[in-house]
């Protein structure tokens, strides 16, 4: 990837950040405000190479955890995973053919609920130890519940943002034959 990618991807990503710290929370979804960031990088983890995911994921959560007052070490955390994911979706489409459109669009869905759950389940443990404690119920029914349904929501559309850019590239890349 060419300098103007990278330095077009970490400013996207830093706008990303500054939108989810500042205005996200503006436009609550079941209770609770999308969580772009995450949105964004499970998407990216699954259709972009892994590199990319993988410098993504620290820098997110470094801005998050300067710009959202949640803890730099919690935030890489709560992302971190996603990285696995990345890795592990990529040895996958290298030892098969590439997945089909909707297996990989409903791949990208569960990802971003079972991340949503880790990153609340690690945001959750630090404030459990940080402060007199989390009412449990209230947190699991309102804000795991919410979240979950948000991103999840906001994630099946984000995807097709994603999507369509890289689907364009691969094609231009690919040399054509007589008859495709």
């Amino acid at each position: 990837m060419s300098a103007v990618r990278w330095t077009l991807l970490l400013g996207g990503l830093f706008a990303l950040v500054v939108f989810q710290t500042s205005a996200s929370p503006e436009f609550p979804l079941f209770g609770v405000g999308p969580q772009a960031v995450l949105i964004v990088v499970c998407c990216w983890a699954l259709v972009r190479p892994p590199i990319e995911t993988l410098v993504m994921i620290p820098l997110a959560g470094i801005g998050l955890g300067l710009l959202a007052f949640q803890g730099m070490a919690e935030s890489v955390a709560a992302l971190a995973p996603i990285g696995l994911a990345a890795l592990t979706w990529g040895a996958w489409q290298r030892e098969r053919s590439p997945a089909p459109l909707a297996m990989e669009w409903l791949a990208v869905i569960l990802l971003i609920g079972a991340a949503t759950v880790l990153h609340f389940t690690v945001h959750a443990i630090a404030v459990e130890l940080s402060t007199t404690g989390v009412n449990w119920l209230a947190a699991l029914r309102t804000v795991l519940l919410g979240g979950v349904l948000g991103n999840m929501l906001v994630g099946a559309v984000v995807y097709w943002f994603v999507r369509i850019p890289t689907a364009r590239q691969k094609l231009l890349r690919e040399p054509r034959t007589a008859f495709g």
